[in-house]
């Protein structure tokens, strides 16, 4: 059984799991202790933070994966950059270590190692109309952004967590179905830190919501945490799938696989969209295909009598262009949509602000 599934079961406290769940409650006491005392140190001053002479905006969460961090941040990069605001986005790149930062030109890396999902698929959507840096470290990404582009404003794609970077705005992402994450902290759950960490959010955004019902409850839990800072909705629209040159194709039977953090999320909206899944394969989060892997998922999909084989962005994004090809793959793309329009613009408004006044 792999690691992801073993955190899948305690997260969801799944039968015996139950039992293993609670023996590890001294270790996320422990692990809660050490995120929250971190973050203090920094807060009151104890530890130093690094400030730039640019605007810097954190999208970020409190759950590991699958909240949607990467959408809100393309999102917000779009609109900025529409206006014609200098934007650069920040991402950590999982493939680097601590490698220095890399600039990313369309999904292509100007030299260094590899890039990971999040880099390739952002260089990918934003790369015409934004700078995009990434690495280890991400205040050594902001640096290089900064220094590099002279941007107007740097979106750090999940940097809630990042205590050492300030930031002069914070977007928190939130699962509209458990904006508190699923069996407490790491490891016998999925939070990263407390939800009292909610407080320092300047916006809130919720994401994923399916209905009005589900909003309300989402915002009613979310303000006994912090009921000052505005709140976002979006919901998630995928589009059509995608061929490996850009061009539509139609709902079908397929098979389906990817490698993210809440993959049922995944298998939920195809099947919603229309999409009728023979087969579904699930891989750990960032997950790197081997050979074995693609040999798997076609042998799946020959086997079967479905159209072609889907997957998400992000995987297509590690698999690259050549092996989409290859395995006549499609990829459905997904963006959102927002809400209360108002609550964006208010957030977008505010950040032109702090830009002027720089």
């Amino acid at each position: 059984m792999r690691l992801d599934d073993i955190h899948r079961k305690l997260s969801t406290r799944d039968g015996p799991w139950l039992w293993v769940a609670w023996f590890l409650q001294p270790v996320a006491l422990s692990y809660l202790m050490g995120a929250s005392f971190n973050r203090y140190l920094y807060s009151r001053g104890i530890l130093r933070k690094q400030s730039f002479d640019t605007v810097v905006v954190s999208i970020g969460n409190i759950e590991v994966g699958g909240v949607g961090k990467t959408p809100v941040t393309i999102r917000i990069a779009e609109k900025l950059a529409d206006m014609g605001v200098k934007t650069s986005v920040v991402c950590r790149n999982l493939s680097s270590g601590n490698g220095p930062p890399i600039a990313v030109r369309q999904g292509n890396a100007s030299g260094g190692p590899s890039l990971s999902d999040e880099a390739i698929l952002l260089g990918r959507i934003l790369g015409k109309s934004c700078s995009i840096y990434t690495g280890g470290d991400k205040s050594a990404a902001v640096e290089r952004a900064v220094r590099e582009m002279k941007p107007e404003v740097v979106i750090v794609d999940d940097g809630f967590q990042h205590h050492r970077l300030h930031r002069d705005i914070d977007v928190v992402v939130l699962n509209a179905d458990h904006p508190f994450g699923q069996g407490g902290v790491l490891p016998a759950g999925t939070l990263r830190e407390s939800s009292r960490a909610l407080k320092n959010a300047d916006y809130l955004w919720i994401n994923g919501v399916t209905s009005d019902a589900q909003l309300s409850l989402a915002r009613r839990l979310i303000s006994g945490r912090n009921w000052k800072s505005p709140f976002i909705s979006s919901s998630v629209i995928p589009g059509k799938p995608l061929r490996y040159d850009g061009t539509p194709d139609r709902i079908g039977r397929v098979v389906a696989f990817c490698g993210i953090g809440k993959p049922q999320g995944f298998k939920r909206t195809l099947e919603k969209t229309g999409f009728e899944i023979a087969k579904f394969h699930i891989y750990p989060d960032h997950w790197r295909y081997t050979q074995n892997d693609i040999k798997h998922l076609m042998d799946s999909f020959e086997h079967s009598t479905t159209d072609f084989l889907i997957t998400t962005e992000k995987d297509a994004a590690r698999l690259g262009t050549g092996l989409v090809k290859t395995m006549n793959l499609r990829v459905l793309p997904i963006r959102l949509s927002i809400t209360d329009q108002s609550a964006e613009e208010e957030l977008l408004g505010n950040i032109l602000e702090l830009i002027r006044r720089k």
